[in-house]
């Protein structure tokens, strides 16, 4: 009985996790965008202008003028050994804003880490472009050690219309290798995104993602500002399928999302994400929009 036991707390520690593991990474396509408000979308974040632009698109990061600092907490599948968290910082300065973001995800026998150094610049009222530098880790237990590789992306955002913009993101487009053993190499990924403001209540964002290894990826996200100070979101993507929803509450300058993504196999991935914008705002009158 004693043995029976034993070897159940084996295989749900051990090697559960370790079978799910490669699903999990297939979800989020490899590097895979970070934030809540970005998961309830589905996270179709080209467009998105926000603190996890220094992730999700550098291109975006130009718009952020005001210094943000972020938390968030993903509860993959409920399994806890999935569980990714990280943060994220904007700073602007007279020309340009830098970020920074971290991830991580695993746990002590697996664990992947991701560290993100940005800079984005708006080239006039309506283009900003970004770079990012990417460090990323993986660590299999004590035996196997440590691998590690440096990488880049970057991207473009174009705001063609006061409602209408559109964003372009490239990540490792070097085919950085993790690990030279199997000629083991990063995905590359592009995505190309859609942002369409119908109104002051109502925003629609799409985008379409292909990795190196997987097939086109179709998300869409609506978000919904029924309050100045509620955000509704939902939305879905095609592969892997997924549904997404979430809310948003903004108060004295902290913003609280609360979202969850479902995938048809593997069921719900619940997130929490917190973020505070603090000191002045670089922004000029015609470059904000109230539903970012």
């Amino acid at each position: 009985m004693i043995y029976i036991e034993q070897k159940a707390y084996f295989m749900c520690k051990f090697i559960i996790p370790i079978l799910f593991f490669p699903l999990s990474i297939s979800c989020s396509n490899g590097e895979g965008p970070i934030g809540a408000r970005s998961s309830s979308l589905a996270h179709a974040s080209s467009c998105l202008i926000d603190v996890w632009s220094s992730r999700n698109n550098q291109g975006s990061l130009g718009f952020v003028r005001q210094s943000d600092v972020g938390v968030f907490y993903e509860n993959r599948f409920f399994v806890k050994e999935l569980s990714q968290s990280g943060f994220a910082a904007v700073v602007p300065i007279k020309k340009g804003t830098f970020g920074l973001a971290y991830s991580t995800i695993g746990y002590k026998l697996y664990r992947e880490s991701h560290v993100t150094l940005a800079y984005g610049m708006q080239l006039n009222e309506t283009v900003s472009l970004g770079i990012g530098m990417d460090y990323l880790t993986t660590r299999i237990s004590d035996v196997y050690g440590k691998a590690h590789a440096l990488t880049g992306s970057f991207g473009m955002t174009v705001k063609l219309l006061s409602n209408l913009t559109i964003a372009t993101h490239i990540y490792n487009p070097f085919r950085a290798s993790v690990t030279q053993y199997n000629h083991e190499k990063i995905p590359t990924i592009f995505k190309f995104g859609v942002q369409y403001i119908f109104s002051q209540k109502v925003c629609l964002v799409s985008e379409a993602e292909k990795t190196s290894r997987q097939k086109t990826n179709i998300k869409l996200g609506i978000e919904y500002n029924p309050a100045s100070n509620v955000y509704l979101r939902v939305g879905g993507c095609t592969y892997p399928s997924q549904a997404s929803f979430g809310i948003g509450v903004l108060y004295k300058g902290l913003k609280i999302d609360i979202s969850s993504m479902f995938h048809s196999v593997l069921g719900a991935s619940p997130q929490i994400g917190l973020h505070y914008a603090f000191g002045k705002n670089y922004s000029k009158p015609a470059n904000q929009t109230s539903i970012n």
